[in-house]
């Protein structure tokens, strides 16, 4: 009876390398998204001419903005911190220093 191997065509070894990859492309999108929402905001806060309810609109967004990478930036933190209680690499990889 011959052997069925299943190829490894995605270049994972473990589930863990997976989520870590997959943690770290989350925040670099969720940093793209911020960036993008603060420049339209500004934009917006430009264009507004003085209006009270576009100059509001163009706030709130950037608030908004700022508050997603707020709640990003904790979410990092928290990885961070999970890493060092269970000794493991989410993306500790990923952080040059």
């Amino acid at each position: 009876m011959p052997n069925f191997v299943i190829p490894n065509i995605s270049g994972f070894n473990t589930l863990g390398r997976l989520i870590g990859n997959l943690l770290a492309i989350g925040y670099f999108i969720a940093g793209v998204f911020f960036l993008f929402n603060l420049l339209v905001g500004g934009i917006q806060y430009v264009n507004s001419g003085g209006d009270p309810k576009s100059l509001e609109s163009a706030r709130g967004r950037i608030t908004n903005a700022f508050l997603g990478l707020v709640i990003v930036v904790a979410a990092f933190a928290v990885t961070l911190i999970v890493e060092r209680v269970f000794g493991i690499r989410i993306v500790s990889n990923y952080i040059f220093s």
